[in-house]
Protein backbone atom coordinates (compact mmCIF):
# COMPACT_ATOMS: atom_id res chain seq x y z
CA UNK A 1 0.00 0.00 0.00
CA UNK A 2 1.30 3.45 -0.94
CA UNK A 3 2.22 5.83 1.86
CA UNK A 4 -0.92 7.93 2.62
CA UNK A 5 1.26 11.05 2.89
CA UNK A 6 1.81 10.89 -0.88
CA UNK A 7 -0.89 12.81 -2.74
CA UNK A 8 -1.71 12.32 -6.42
CA UNK A 9 0.31 14.45 -8.81
CA UNK A 10 -1.74 16.86 -10.93
CA UNK A 11 -1.07 20.00 -12.93
CA UNK A 12 -2.04 21.94 -9.81
CA UNK A 13 -0.15 19.91 -7.19
CA UNK A 14 3.11 19.24 -9.08
CA UNK A 15 5.58 21.71 -7.59
CA UNK A 16 8.69 22.10 -5.47
CA UNK A 17 12.17 20.64 -5.48
CA UNK A 18 12.66 17.26 -7.15
CA UNK A 19 15.99 15.48 -6.93
CA UNK A 20 17.55 13.35 -9.65
CA UNK A 21 18.57 9.89 -8.45
CA UNK A 22 22.07 8.68 -9.29
CA UNK A 23 22.72 4.98 -9.85
CA UNK A 24 25.70 3.48 -7.98
CA UNK A 25 27.49 1.01 -10.26
CA UNK A 26 29.63 -1.93 -9.22
CA UNK A 27 33.05 -2.57 -10.75
CA UNK A 28 31.23 -4.80 -13.27
CA UNK A 29 28.83 -2.01 -14.26
CA UNK A 30 25.83 -3.60 -12.58
CA UNK A 31 23.49 -1.76 -10.23
CA UNK A 32 24.57 -1.73 -6.59
CA UNK A 33 21.08 -2.21 -5.16
CA UNK A 34 22.03 -1.71 -1.52
CA UNK A 35 23.76 1.61 -2.13
CA UNK A 36 20.95 2.77 -4.42
CA UNK A 37 18.37 2.12 -1.70
CA UNK A 38 20.51 4.08 0.76
CA UNK A 39 20.86 6.93 -1.74
CA UNK A 40 17.08 7.33 -1.85
CA UNK A 41 16.59 7.07 1.91
CA UNK A 42 19.26 9.70 2.47
CA UNK A 43 16.82 12.27 1.06
CA UNK A 44 14.39 11.66 3.94
CA UNK A 45 13.93 14.79 6.00
CA UNK A 46 15.63 17.09 3.50
CA UNK A 47 12.39 18.81 2.53
CA UNK A 48 12.45 17.88 -1.16
CA UNK A 49 9.12 17.27 -2.88
CA UNK A 50 10.06 14.06 -4.67
CA UNK A 51 12.67 12.10 -6.59
CA UNK A 52 12.97 10.85 -10.15
CA UNK A 53 14.93 8.31 -12.15
CA UNK A 54 16.28 8.44 -15.68
CA UNK A 55 17.42 11.56 -17.46
CA UNK A 56 21.10 12.22 -17.97
CA UNK A 57 21.88 12.13 -14.25
CA UNK A 58 20.32 8.68 -13.92
CA UNK A 59 21.98 7.39 -17.12
CA UNK A 60 18.76 6.02 -18.60
CA UNK A 61 20.61 5.37 -21.86
CA UNK A 62 22.90 2.87 -20.09
CA UNK A 63 20.14 0.67 -18.65
CA UNK A 64 19.14 -2.67 -20.10
CA UNK A 65 15.65 -4.00 -19.34
CA UNK A 66 16.67 -5.92 -16.23
CA UNK A 67 18.45 -2.89 -14.78
CA UNK A 68 15.50 -0.64 -15.56
CA UNK A 69 13.12 -2.94 -13.71
CA UNK A 70 15.42 -3.19 -10.69
CA UNK A 71 15.92 0.59 -10.58
CA UNK A 72 12.17 1.14 -10.77
CA UNK A 73 11.38 -1.41 -8.08
CA UNK A 74 13.90 0.04 -5.62
CA UNK A 75 13.05 3.66 -6.38
CA UNK A 76 9.32 3.19 -5.86
CA UNK A 77 9.72 1.04 -2.75
CA UNK A 78 12.25 3.23 -0.98
CA UNK A 79 10.80 6.60 -1.96
CA UNK A 80 7.30 5.60 -0.92
CA UNK A 81 8.63 4.23 2.37
CA UNK A 82 9.89 7.71 3.31
CA UNK A 83 6.82 9.51 2.02
CA UNK A 84 8.22 10.82 -1.26
CA UNK A 85 6.51 10.54 -4.64
CA UNK A 86 8.65 9.23 -7.47
CA UNK A 87 8.69 9.83 -11.20
CA UNK A 88 10.10 6.99 -13.26
CA UNK A 89 12.03 7.96 -16.38
CA UNK A 90 11.01 5.79 -19.33
CA UNK A 91 12.74 7.62 -22.17
CA UNK A 92 13.83 5.52 -25.14
CA UNK A 93 14.34 5.65 -28.90
CA UNK A 94 10.85 4.48 -29.87
CA UNK A 95 7.25 4.64 -28.70
CA UNK A 96 7.22 0.85 -28.48
CA UNK A 97 10.14 0.74 -26.04
CA UNK A 98 8.71 3.54 -23.91
CA UNK A 99 5.39 1.70 -23.66
CA UNK A 100 7.17 -1.56 -22.78
CA UNK A 101 8.93 0.22 -19.93
CA UNK A 102 5.68 1.72 -18.71
CA UNK A 103 4.10 -1.74 -18.67
CA UNK A 104 7.07 -3.12 -16.72
CA UNK A 105 6.93 -0.25 -14.21
CA UNK A 106 3.18 -0.25 -13.54
CA UNK A 107 3.22 -2.91 -10.83
CA UNK A 108 5.53 -0.75 -8.69
CA UNK A 109 2.99 2.11 -8.73
CA UNK A 110 5.10 5.14 -9.71
CA UNK A 111 3.46 8.51 -9.20
CA UNK A 112 4.31 9.71 -12.72
CA UNK A 113 6.34 8.78 -15.77
CA UNK A 114 8.97 11.15 -17.11
CA UNK A 115 9.53 11.01 -20.87
CA UNK A 116 11.65 12.73 -23.51
CA UNK A 117 10.96 12.79 -27.23
CA UNK A 118 12.70 9.99 -29.16
CA UNK A 119 15.92 11.59 -30.32
CA UNK A 120 17.65 9.64 -33.07
CA UNK A 121 15.53 11.33 -35.75
CA UNK A 122 14.02 14.75 -35.13
CA UNK A 123 10.25 14.47 -34.72
CA UNK A 124 7.82 16.57 -36.72
CA UNK A 125 4.84 18.16 -34.97
CA UNK A 126 2.40 15.40 -35.89
CA UNK A 127 4.93 12.81 -34.69
CA UNK A 128 5.28 14.66 -31.36
CA UNK A 129 1.49 14.54 -30.96
CA UNK A 130 1.37 10.86 -31.84
CA UNK A 131 4.16 10.00 -29.43
CA UNK A 132 2.72 11.87 -26.44
CA UNK A 133 -0.81 10.62 -27.11
CA UNK A 134 0.20 6.96 -27.43
CA UNK A 135 2.45 7.08 -24.37
CA UNK A 136 -0.27 8.72 -22.28
CA UNK A 137 -2.76 6.05 -23.36
CA UNK A 138 -0.34 3.33 -22.20
CA UNK A 139 0.23 5.11 -18.89
CA UNK A 140 -3.50 5.22 -18.17
CA UNK A 141 -4.35 7.30 -15.10
CA UNK A 142 -0.69 7.76 -14.14
CA UNK A 143 0.41 11.24 -15.26
CA UNK A 144 3.30 11.98 -17.57
CA UNK A 145 5.94 14.73 -17.44
CA UNK A 146 7.81 15.75 -20.59
CA UNK A 147 11.52 16.50 -20.40
CA UNK A 148 11.99 19.14 -23.09
CA UNK A 149 15.68 18.97 -23.97
CA UNK A 150 17.90 20.00 -26.84
CA UNK A 151 19.19 16.42 -26.86
CA UNK A 152 15.89 15.49 -28.49
CA UNK A 153 16.98 17.70 -31.41
CA UNK A 154 13.96 20.00 -31.21
CA UNK A 155 11.98 22.29 -28.96
CA UNK A 156 8.21 22.49 -28.68
CA UNK A 157 6.61 25.81 -29.59
CA UNK A 158 3.92 27.25 -27.27
CA UNK A 159 1.16 26.57 -29.82
CA UNK A 160 2.02 22.87 -30.02
CA UNK A 161 2.41 22.64 -26.24
CA UNK A 162 -1.06 24.08 -25.81
CA UNK A 163 -2.46 21.53 -28.23
CA UNK A 164 -0.79 18.68 -26.32
CA UNK A 165 -2.11 19.91 -22.98
CA UNK A 166 -5.67 20.15 -24.29
CA UNK A 167 -5.50 16.75 -25.98
CA UNK A 168 -3.88 14.81 -23.12
CA UNK A 169 -5.36 15.47 -19.64
CA UNK A 170 -2.72 13.32 -17.91
CA UNK A 171 0.12 15.40 -19.36
CA UNK A 172 0.76 17.49 -16.25
CA UNK A 173 4.18 19.13 -16.53
CA UNK A 174 7.48 19.75 -18.24
CA UNK A 175 11.13 20.09 -17.39
CA UNK A 176 12.67 22.74 -19.62
CA UNK A 177 15.87 24.35 -18.36
CA UNK A 178 16.31 26.21 -21.65
CA UNK A 179 13.31 28.52 -21.24
CA UNK A 180 14.03 32.13 -20.40
CA UNK A 181 11.45 34.27 -18.62
CA UNK A 182 9.83 35.48 -21.84
CA UNK A 183 9.65 31.92 -23.15
CA UNK A 184 8.11 30.68 -19.91
CA UNK A 185 5.41 33.34 -20.03
CA UNK A 186 4.66 32.53 -23.68
CA UNK A 187 4.36 28.85 -22.84
CA UNK A 188 2.01 29.53 -19.94
CA UNK A 189 -0.14 31.74 -22.13
CA UNK A 190 -0.67 28.77 -24.45
CA UNK A 191 -0.87 26.17 -21.64
CA UNK A 192 -1.84 28.11 -18.50
CA UNK A 193 -2.34 25.18 -16.16
CA UNK A 194 0.80 23.22 -17.12
CA UNK A 195 3.38 22.77 -14.33
CA UNK A 196 6.57 24.04 -15.93
CA UNK A 197 9.85 23.29 -14.16
CA UNK A 198 13.41 24.44 -14.69
CA UNK A 199 16.49 23.69 -12.62
CA UNK A 200 17.61 25.60 -9.55
CA UNK A 201 16.68 28.99 -11.02
CA UNK A 202 13.71 29.60 -8.72
CA UNK A 203 14.55 33.29 -8.25
CA UNK A 204 13.59 34.13 -11.84
CA UNK A 205 11.30 31.18 -12.65
CA UNK A 206 8.77 31.26 -9.83
CA UNK A 207 7.77 34.93 -10.18
CA UNK A 208 7.18 34.28 -13.90
CA UNK A 209 4.84 31.35 -13.19
CA UNK A 210 7.20 28.38 -12.88
CA UNK A 211 6.30 25.65 -10.41
CA UNK A 212 9.67 24.30 -9.26
CA UNK A 213 12.81 22.57 -10.37
CA UNK A 214 14.26 19.21 -11.26
CA UNK A 215 17.54 19.88 -9.52
CA UNK A 216 21.03 18.45 -9.54
CA UNK A 217 22.52 20.66 -6.81
CA UNK A 218 20.24 18.92 -4.30
CA UNK A 219 22.89 16.21 -4.50
CA UNK A 220 25.36 18.61 -2.91
CA UNK A 221 23.06 20.23 -0.36
CA UNK A 222 19.35 19.42 -0.62
CA UNK A 223 18.16 21.40 2.45
CA UNK A 224 19.81 24.56 1.13
CA UNK A 225 18.13 24.22 -2.28
CA UNK A 226 14.80 23.64 -0.54
CA UNK A 227 15.42 26.78 1.52
CA UNK A 228 15.95 28.77 -1.68
CA UNK A 229 12.77 27.36 -3.22
CA UNK A 230 10.69 28.14 -0.13
CA UNK A 231 11.90 31.73 -0.01
CA UNK A 232 11.11 32.27 -3.67
CA UNK A 233 7.74 30.50 -3.47
CA UNK A 234 6.81 32.76 -0.54
CA UNK A 235 7.72 35.85 -2.56
CA UNK A 236 10.60 36.73 -0.25
CA UNK A 237 12.85 37.54 -3.19
CA UNK A 238 15.02 40.13 -1.48
CA UNK A 239 15.87 37.60 1.20
CA UNK A 240 16.40 34.88 -1.42
CA UNK A 241 18.73 36.92 -3.65
CA UNK A 242 22.06 36.19 -1.87
CA UNK A 243 21.33 32.45 -1.79
CA UNK A 244 20.19 32.46 -5.42
CA UNK A 245 23.43 34.20 -6.38
CA UNK A 246 25.46 31.66 -4.42
CA UNK A 247 23.78 28.72 -6.18
CA UNK A 248 24.32 30.37 -9.58
CA UNK A 249 27.97 31.01 -8.77
CA UNK A 250 28.46 27.43 -7.58
CA UNK A 251 26.93 26.05 -10.77
CA UNK A 252 28.90 28.24 -13.15
CA UNK A 253 32.07 28.58 -11.12
CA UNK A 254 32.61 25.07 -9.74
CA UNK A 255 30.63 22.72 -11.97
CA UNK A 256 30.10 23.99 -15.52
CA UNK A 257 33.85 24.52 -16.16
CA UNK A 258 34.29 20.75 -15.88
CA UNK A 259 32.34 20.38 -19.13
CA UNK A 260 35.28 21.97 -20.97
CA UNK A 261 38.12 20.64 -18.85
CA UNK A 262 38.42 17.71 -18.27
CA UNK A 263 35.50 17.34 -20.70
CA UNK A 264 32.91 15.66 -18.49
CA UNK A 265 29.23 15.22 -19.25
CA UNK A 266 26.41 16.11 -16.85
CA UNK A 267 26.19 12.58 -15.46
CA UNK A 268 29.82 12.66 -14.29
CA UNK A 269 29.55 16.19 -12.88
CA UNK A 270 26.38 15.32 -10.96
CA UNK A 271 28.21 12.37 -9.42
CA UNK A 272 31.11 14.58 -8.39
CA UNK A 273 28.89 17.03 -6.56
CA UNK A 274 26.84 14.24 -4.98
CA UNK A 275 29.97 12.54 -3.63
CA UNK A 276 31.21 15.93 -2.43
CA UNK A 277 27.87 16.35 -0.70
CA UNK A 278 28.28 13.07 1.17
CA UNK A 279 26.43 10.66 -1.11
CA UNK A 280 27.61 7.08 -1.49
CA UNK A 281 27.03 6.78 -5.24
CA UNK A 282 30.58 6.52 -6.52
CA UNK A 283 32.16 8.37 -9.41
CA UNK A 284 31.91 5.59 -11.97
CA UNK A 285 29.87 6.36 -15.11
CA UNK A 286 28.91 3.71 -17.63
CA UNK A 287 31.34 3.27 -20.52
CA UNK A 288 32.17 4.90 -22.88
CA UNK A 289 31.62 8.13 -20.96
CA UNK A 290 34.35 9.68 -18.80
CA UNK A 291 34.11 9.55 -15.03
CA UNK A 292 35.21 12.15 -12.53
CA UNK A 293 37.98 11.62 -10.00
CA UNK A 294 38.55 12.16 -6.30
CA UNK A 295 40.66 15.18 -7.30
CA UNK A 296 37.56 16.66 -8.95
CA UNK A 297 35.60 16.13 -5.73
CA UNK A 298 38.28 17.90 -3.71
CA UNK A 299 38.35 20.80 -6.18
CA UNK A 300 34.58 21.29 -5.92
CA UNK A 301 34.71 21.30 -2.12
CA UNK A 302 37.67 23.69 -2.09
CA UNK A 303 35.93 26.03 -4.54
CA UNK A 304 32.79 26.04 -2.40
CA UNK A 305 34.74 26.73 0.81
CA UNK A 306 36.40 29.73 -0.82
CA UNK A 307 33.56 31.24 -2.86
CA UNK A 308 30.19 30.01 -1.54
CA UNK A 309 30.74 28.68 2.01
CA UNK A 310 27.04 29.18 2.76
CA UNK A 311 26.35 26.20 0.46
CA UNK A 312 28.60 23.74 2.30
CA UNK A 313 26.61 20.74 3.54
CA UNK A 314 26.60 20.00 7.24
CA UNK A 315 29.26 17.28 7.15
CA UNK A 316 31.75 19.72 5.60
CA UNK A 317 31.17 22.36 8.25
CA UNK A 318 32.54 20.26 11.09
Amino acid sequence: MKNPRIKPLTRKSLSGVWSALILPWTAKDTLDAKRFAKEIRDYAGTGISGVYTGGTTGEFYAQDDATFIKVTEIACREAHAIGLPVQIGVSALSTLTVIQRIKAAKKFKPDAYQIALPFWLELKDDEVKRFVTEVAAAAGKTPIVLYVTGRSKRKIAPKLMGELVRAVPTFIGTKDTGLDTAGLKAMLKAAPDLAIFGGEDFYTRLPAGGKGGYCSVTGFNAPKIVELYNLCAAGRLEEAKPLADAVHNFLYGALVPMVKKPGLWDSAIDRIQRVAGGGDVGLRCQSPYLSGTEADVKRVIAWCRKHTPELLPAHLQR
